[in-house]
C-alpha cells in the first residue's frame, strides 16, 4: 500500500509540474509565483482539470437585442437573467499547491534552457567526512573496530596460551581457547585499530546578487510588479546553484542607497533620475565588500530607461568599462516599460556603445514578457 501511495504521489507531482510548466507565463503576470520571504517552497494555484462538456450562451435565448425598451435605455439589474446578474454566481477558485524552490528551478531550467553561471573557485577548506573508510592504530575507544578487536585477542591468546599434557611433564600442546575454564577475551593495544572519516576538500563558492531598481516618479504602477516578479525567480535560480548567495538591494533616483528587501518594493516613487548614482555606489560596495577574485557578482538594474543622454554616456558607460564589468559575472539592465518594446534612452545607448559579453540588456513591456527577459539574462 505504502509502494502504491508513493508511486500515485510522484505522478501526482509529475502532473502538477506539467501544469505550472503550461501555465507558467500566466501565472507570472498574475503575480502568482512570490513565496514566503525565508522559506524554501513557494505556493502556486494550479487550474483544475476540465473535462470536456457543452455550454450554452444564455444570452442566445430569444435572439439578440430582443425585448422591451428603446436602444440606448439603460437596463435594471431585475431586468437582467441570473447569470448576468453582478455577484449572483459562483466565482471560480483554484486550489493551491506548495512546490520546493528546486522543483521550480527546475521547471525554469527546462522552460528557459538556463543557466548562464560561471563560477569562480572559492577558498578550499578541509572537512571531515561521514563516510568512515579509513583505519589507524589509534584513535578514540567509541570508533575502535570491536569485532575485528575480539577476533586478533582470540587469535593472539590461542597461540599464546598452553597447559600440560596428560603425563604432566615434558609435553606441551595449545589448547583451544573456547574450551577452556573461565574463557575470557582482553583486547590489548596491538590488537585494536579504529576508524577514521575521510578528509574532503571543499570548495566554498560564494554569490552575491546586487538588485537595483530606479524609483523616480515615472517607475508608477504595475512596473514594480513586474521588478518583483523577474527578481523573484532570478533569485530562485542562483539560490539553487550556490550554497552560499547573498543580496544586495539598491535604489535610486537622483542618489542612491542602500536599503532592506522590503523598503526595494514598499519605498513610494518621485523625483528625477540620476542612473549613474546606483552604479557608483554598486561599484563601490564591490570594491569594500565583495572582492571579484572570491566572490561571484550579478548584478540587476531595472528602470524605465529615462535618463539624462549625458549622464548615461558620461558617467554610466566609464563606471560600468572600468569598475563593474572587469570585476561581475554578468550585469543585466532591464527596461521596464509597459506597452513599449524598443529600447529607450539608457538601454539604447549602452545597447549600442557596450560590446562585452558579460552586459545584457532587455526590454519589458508588461508581465508575460519576464520569461523572456530571464532567458535573455541568465540562458546559455
Amino acid at each position: 500500500m505504502r509502494r502504491r501511495i508513493r508511486k500515485d504521489h510522484r505522478r501526482f507531482r509529475r502532473i502538477i509540474k506539467g501544469r505550472i510548466r503550461e501555465d507558467l507565463e500566466e501565472l507570472i503576470s498574475r503575480g502568482s509565483l512570490v513565496g514566503k520571504k525565508g522559506g524554501d517552497t513557494v505556493k502556486i494555484p494550479v487550474k483544475d482539470i476540465d473535462i470536456p462538456e457543452f455550454r450554452y450562451d444564455p444570452r442566445s435565448a430569444g435572439g439578440l437585442g430582443s425585448g422591451d425598451g428603446k436602444i440606448g435605455q439603460p437596463v435594471k439589474p431585475d431586468q437582467l437573467g441570473p447569470e448576468a446578474r453582478p455577484g449572483s454566481g459562483p466565482g471560480r477558485h483554484c486550489p493551491e499547491v506548495e512546490i520546493e524552490l528546486e522543483e521550480l528551478a527546475d521547471i525554469l531550467e527546462e522552460e528557459l534552457e538556463l543557466p548562464r553561471i560561471e563560477t569562480k573557485e572559492g577558498k578550499a577548506s578541509v572537512e571531515e567526512s561521514r563516510a568512515y573508510r579509513y583505519r589507524t592504530l589509534t584513535g578514540p575507544e567509541t570508533l575502535m573496530i570491536k569485532k575485528r578487536a575480539y577476533k586478533k585477542g582470540l587469535l593472539r591468546q590461542a597461540l599464546m596460551n598452553s597447559v600440560e599434557g596428560e603425563a604432566g611433564v615434558g609435553e606441551v600442546g595449545p589448547v583451544p581457547v573456547p574450551f577452556r575454564k573461565n574463557f575470557s577475551v582482553t583486547p590489548v593495544k596491538e590488537d585494536k585499530e579504529y576508524l577514521y572519516p575521510e578528509e574532503e576538500e571543499e570548495s566554498e563558492i560564494k554569490a552575491v546578487i546586487f538588485f537595483m531598481r530606479d524609483i523616480s516618479g515615472s517607475m508608477t504602477g504595475e512596473k514594480t510588479e513586474i521588478i518583483r516578479q523577474e527578481n523573484y525567480l532570478i533569485d530562485v535560480w542562483l539560490q539553487v546553484n550556490y550554497p552560499e548567495l547573498e543580496r544586495v538591494y539598491l535604489v535610486h533616483d537622483v542618489s542612491a542607497k542602500r536599503v532592506s528587501e522590503d523598503d526595494f518594493y514598499r519605498l513610494s516613487t518621485g523625483g528625477g533620475t540620476r542612473i549613474s548614482s546606483v552604479y557608483e555606489l554598486a561599484a563601490s560596495l564591490i570594491d569594500e565588500e565583495y572582492p571579484g577574485d572570491e566572490w561571484n557578482i550579478y548584478n540587476f538594474h531595472f528602470s524605465d530607461g529615462e535618463n539624462f543622454r549625458e549622464d548615461t554616456k558620461e558617467a554610466c558607460l566609464p563606471v560600468l568599462r572600468s569598475r563593474i564589468l572587469p570585476r561581475v559575472n554578468l550585469f543585466g539592465c532591464g527596461q521596464v516599460s509597459p506597452g513599449k518594446e524598443e529600447p529607450r534612452n539608457h538601454l539604447s545607448v549602452l545597447n549600442a556603445e557596450l560590446d562585452d559579453e558579460k552586459f545584457v540588456g532587455s526590454v519589458i513591456p508588461d508581465g508575460a514578457s519576464v520569461l523572456q527577459s530571464i532567458k535573455a539574462f541568465l540562458g546559455s
